[in-house]
């Protein structure tokens, strides 16, 4: 009798210990290291907006962005712990463990203690859940609670209670406020409550308790989305045949992060067997789970959607194919062997992560660049005379993000030359450029009158011909423009000509800019020699314009023509991200000077 009593306690310790095994290869996985990969920009760019007031990140989400403020206000609420890279990173590590624990806690009771085990392990060493447990991304947070509704919806089904219907639809608040594809799991979810009281199988109070619980998490995110609706449309202009093409590459990629397209669909097929299995036995979850899929894949292609699409938008699809995965493994190994398959698959997992495909997750360029250790670089070798001109946002940013936090003045942002500087060496940090020094002409010589001169943005242009600049840089991206470098501070361009002609002259100055956004400043000037501003500009934005000019007679003879170009960037404005500077820009000008009228 005793022998036969401790079989179930032996089973239970046993499956502890396995448990606690692949609980800790998930959390070595995902602690090793935190702190040495680089923020990449997605990341500090939501470093850079988290540091923004509450009330500009809400305003921001109402106006620019492309995502719902909840994201941002946990952000900042992780700020508290500090800013380095694993304080930023914590809160998206915990719940990517409580992620692995709870696949064991659903696992073990929509499968079977064995199948638990392998959810867990799979969720444990699955490449896009250790990354994006890793990352200042919602991500992780949007699998648990995608996983937990799909867990509670089931239950609800199940056995009809109340209680599983509400936990089902709160569940979704957190993808519903992170991210806008909470509202694709929210639609799926939904459809397969309508489905179940279309079949008599849900009692028509709970349908409704479901709606009230999952609406109230949609209404809270709906402004935000409908803002997003105004602005910009989702649909592309791809078939929908081509649509669902992309969906379904995209949803395959989310099985393996590296790029095995093999592994990928062998995995994708290991999904599709479980599926199966589950709709021999037992259905309801098989049909809950495909309620979950299909409605949101049918509801991206049926928009056509075409914008930017990466594989970890699906991620709160990834809950249903890691349970088929799982339901997989145990029809083809049966529950005896499967917990110990599960733990040497966190085994492997364990030592490919850390092995082979260590360099993709714990190295200080394994997410896009190691922009901390390009920012110590520029903070030890600055020196005066240095012209930084800004790479693309991806890179600039990050970089100011380390800079803002290791040295004050930010060299990129408190950039300068003046007449004294015959020289500038011209340095594109981030980038494999070389760095390269030029000669400067500070003043320019006229010519007799009619004399044109034309500058552009171009960094070898501009940076010969400017007098001084402060707090401005070239930004050759696109096209050349001048950027203002801190948000909060007016940046400026001074150009210096010398006129030996004494008759007198019409000067003209014309310019291009753009300067969309609200609360930022353009101006131009024009003054001779060390007299007060002859004529000025000022834009206020939003401004349509893009060109204007600025035109003097002048009947006395000068010396000096100096051309004045300034340029702010509020960073009250709902568009201030930290880096988002190209918002008000200066493109060109060119100065003409005429004989002029004698009176």
């Amino acid at each position: 009798m005793t022998a036969f009593a401790s079989a179930p306690s032996e089973d239970r310790w046993r499956g502890r210990f396995l448990l606690w095994a692949i609980m800790a290869v998930a959390a070595a996985l995902r602690l090793w290291r935190l702190e040495t990969p680089s923020l990449w920009f997605d990341e500090a760019l939501v470093a850079m907006v988290a540091k923004l007031p509450c009330g500009s990140i809400f305003t921001r989400a109402l106006t620019e962005d492309f995502h719902p403020p909840g994201f941002y206000l946990l952000a900042k609420t992780a700020m508290l712990m500090g800013t380095s890279n694993a304080a930023l990173r914590i809160p998206e590590l915990v719940f990517g463990l409580a992620g692995v624990w709870f696949a064991w806690k659903a696992g073990r009771e929509m499968l079977s203690e064995s199948g638990g085990l392998a959810l867990a392990a799979l969720a444990a060493v699955q490449p896009w859940h250790i990354l994006l447990s890793r990352q200042l991304r919602p991500y992780s947070i949007i699998f648990l609670f995608s996983l937990a509704s799909l867990y509670f919806l089931w239950r609800a089904l199940r056995d009809g209670k109340a209680r599983d219907f509400i936990l089902a639809g709160l569940s979704l608040w957190p993808p519903l406020l992170l991210h806008f594809s909470g509202m694709l799991a929210a639609g799926g979810a939904g459809v397969a409550v309508l489905g179940a009281l279309l079949v008599r199988r849900v009692k028509p109070g709970n349908f409704i308790l479901f709606c009230i619980a999952c609406g109230l998490g949609m209404a809270l995110t709906l402004p935000f989305l409908s803002s997003m609706f105004g602005r910009e449309s989702i649909a592309g202009s791809i078939t929908r045949l081509e649509a669902l093409a992309t969906i379904l590459k995209k949803l395959n990629e989310l099985m393996f992060r590296s790029a095995h397209p093999g592994l990928q669909t062998g995995l994708s097929c290991l999904a599709a067997l479980g599926f199966g299995s589950l709709f021999a036995r037992p259905r309801l979850l098989a049909l809950v789970s495909l309620g979950w899929v299909l409605p949101p894949l049918m509801v991206l292609a049926g928009v056509r959607y075409g914008s930017y699409f990466n594989a970890w938008h699906l991620m709160f699809l990834l809950p249903p194919a890691l349970l088929w995965q799982a339901q997989a493994a145990r029809a083809l190994l049966g529950d005896r062997l499967l917990a110990w398959a599960a733990l040497a698959l966190a085994a492997a997992g364990a030592w490919w992560h850390l092995g082979p495909d260590s360099p993709r997750l714990y190295e200080p360029a394994s997410y896009s660049g190691n922009y901390s250790g390009q920012a110590r670089e520029i903070a030890g070798s600055h020196t005066p005379g240095t012209a930084y001109v800004y790479p693309e946002s991806a890179v600039s940013g990050p970089l100011n993000w380390y800079l803002d936090q290791f040295t004050d003045p930010n060299p990129l942002r408190a950039q300068r030359l003046g007449p004294e500087d015959a020289r500038a060496r011209i340095v594109v940090p981030g980038t494999s450029s070389p760095a390269r020094t030029i000669s400067r002409q500070p003043v320019q010589a006229m010519g007799p009158p009619p004399f044109r001169a034309r500058i552009t943005c171009a960094p070898d242009d501009f940076l010969a011909r400017v007098n001084s600049l402060d707090h401005v840089a070239c930004q050759p991206v696109l096209e050349n423009i001048l950027i203002a470098t801190q948000a909060g501070r007016t940046g400026h361009a001074e150009f210096v000509f010398e006129n030996a002609s004494e008759t007198p002259q019409d000067v003209t100055v014309h310019f291009g800019f753009a300067n969309g956004k609200p609360g930022n400043r353009f101006a131009a000037m024009v003054r001779f020699d060390g007299e007060p501003w002859a004529a000025s500009f000022e834009s206020i934005g939003p401004d349509p314009r893009g060109h204007d000019k600025l035109t003097v007679m002048r009947e006395r003879p000068y010396r000096r023509l100096t051309v004045r170009f300034e340029l702010f960037r509020d960073g009250r404005s709902a568009a201030f991200t930290g880096d988002d500077l190209e918002a008000v820009r200066f493109l060109d000008f060119k100065v003409e000077a005429v004989p002029g009228k004698i009176f």
